[in-house]
């Protein structure tokens, strides 16, 4: 294996109150064998000990401790501080198999325009491929992806307010309305144990749902943009109703207040790019539990 890709990258992990789960990614990355740029945590207010054991077991990460959680702004600060090419994405329960990074350095260097290079997120690293890239328009996770940092310059990082879950969708809309492309890499592999905590929950279900309304405001196609919204909104009305509960009908109010105060985000997609993005209008409500 050649580490020489490995010196262009920086690793960026989002971490909260998975201290246990952090402690196995971080053995994973940190080995002297493996010469990222640099190692960044950015650690979401967690009360559970992590500050303090990245502190004393790993002193050479560099350590954006938070003060309380931001949600996905705090991988922005993580982003924005890498200082390699490249940044790596991960979440505190997910970790690279290196192994399979030595033919990346080909897929870094081959387009200019690629904002993101989607990693083969999956539960185990076994049987790897090795096969090219190709482009796609959605279907990247934050938990195995390499960003390239002048992507994050130039269309900038998450959006803020969107604080949990569809980032990646709304950063595919805006990498793409500025002419950037995202590619898809199934040779290099990311191991996602898929810890459960907000998996199964009603603030899944509201931020699921809220930032899946706040993206057809903003991108659907302005043709058929109060059809895909009058779809989307009965849904949500009929989980509400099933599931005798108004975490709905309180996503489709903040998703409205956000839009309002955000009108210079609103940018329709073309139809065909649109649809490439594919996005996964569902209510979410399997995850009430």
């Amino acid at each position: 294996m050649t580490t020489a890709p490995l010196q262009r990258v920086s690793v960026a992990i989002l971490s909260y109150n998975r201290r246990d789960e952090l402690h196995k990614t971080l053995n994973a990355v940190c080995r002297p064998e493996y010469p990222w740029r640099e190692v960044l945590v950015a650690d979401n207010g967690s009360t559970d000990g992590t500050v303090e054991f990245v502190r004393n077991a790993f002193p050479d990460v560099r350590l954006l401790a938070l003060d309380r959680n931001i949600g996905i702004e705090a991988s922005n600060r993580a982003y924005l501080a890498a200082t390699a090419p490249w940044v790596l994405s991960l979440d505190d329960d997910s970790a690279p198999a290196v192994e399979s990074f030595d033919v990346l350095a080909e897929e870094l260097a081959r387009e200019p325009q690629v904002a993101a290079l989607a990693l083969s997120v999956r539960r185990s690293a076994s049987a790897l491929e090795r096969t090219s890239s190709s482009e796609i328009a959605y279907g990247f996770s934050s938990a195995g992806v390499l960003f390239n940092r002048a992507a994050i310059e130039s269309i900038g990082p998450y959006d803020p307010e969107l604080f949990l879950f569809t980032n990646e969708l709304h950063w595919t809309a805006r990498a793409l309305l500025q002419g950037w492309r995202i590619r898809k890499y199934s040779g290099a592999v990311v191991v996602h144990r898929s810890a459960s905590r907000n998996r199964h929950s009603s603030k899944h279900a509201f931020y699921y749902s809220r930032n899946l309304l706040l993206f057809l405001l903003r991108y659907a196609p302005t043709a058929q943009k109060a059809a895909m919204m009058s779809s989307y909104f009965r849904e949500l009305l009929v989980c509400s109703l099933l599931h005798r509960t108004g975490v709905y009908l309180r996503a489709c109010n903040s998703a409205w207040r956000i839009g309002a105060a955000t009108r210079e985000k609103i940018q329709p997609l073309p139809e065909d790019v649109f649809r490439s993005i594919n996005p996964d209008l569902r209510a979410g409500f399997g995850y009430l539990g």
